[in-house]
């Protein structure tokens, strides 16, 4: 990743100037894209690297949004978005290599006060899709929920005394499953 930060001034130097006949053969890099239409929340393409074989989407979710601190109507709301941000992804990309993250707000009272924290849950394994198996998505999505619910009970079970106040962000990084990076032409 740290080749698509490097600035067109650095490769420039190291080089020679890009003619503009390369910079018309170029691809142009992919927008941000929404996703599905809500009038709360969408995913948002946060990071696009590689002509698009690396990346991440992110779905922010304001304050207001009605099942933000009750975590299984928040996963019941936001399935479909899921499972039709991969299916979009497969089609554009073919196979696929996800991994599932979501950003969650704690509180506790302590010493008369009420503290605040923030915890990223990750999905412990990729999950492969390709068009041979986009019923698995489903179940993909329904695994890392069970995830990070035990994830939750298991901290809230030690006695740790903090609370689930609600669903900040939601994450998907994608990338092209590496056959068809290396599959000859």
């Amino acid at each position: 990743m740290a080749a698509s930060r490097i600035s067109t001034d650095a490769l420039e130097m190291f080089y020679g100037p890009i003619s503009q006949e390369e910079n018309r053969r170029q691809k142009r890099p992919i927008e941000p894209a929404r996703i599905v239409r809500d009038r709360y929340i969408d995913f948002n393409l946060e990071r696009n690297n590689f002509n698009g074989f690396l990346r991440s989407w992110k779905l922010n979710v304001p304050e207001d949004y009605p099942s933000r601190g009750d975590f299984f109507q928040f996963s019941r709301n936001t399935k479909t978005r899921f499972t039709n941000l991969i299916e979009n992804e497969m089609a554009s990309l073919g196979s696929i290599k996800t991994k599932f993250g979501l950003l969650a707000k704690f509180t506790i009272f302590r010493n008369e006060q009420i503290q605040y924290m923030e915890h990223c849950f990750a999905q412990r394994d990729n999950e492969i899709f390709n068009r041979n198996n986009e019923e698995s998505i489903n179940t993909a999505f329904n695994r890392f929920i069970d995830e990070i619910k035990g994830e939750i009970e298991a901290w809230s079970q030690r006695g740790s005394g903090w609370v689930l106040e609600g669903i900040l962000a939601v994450y998907v990084n994608v990338a092209v499953s590496w056959r068809k990076l290396y599959a000859p032409a």
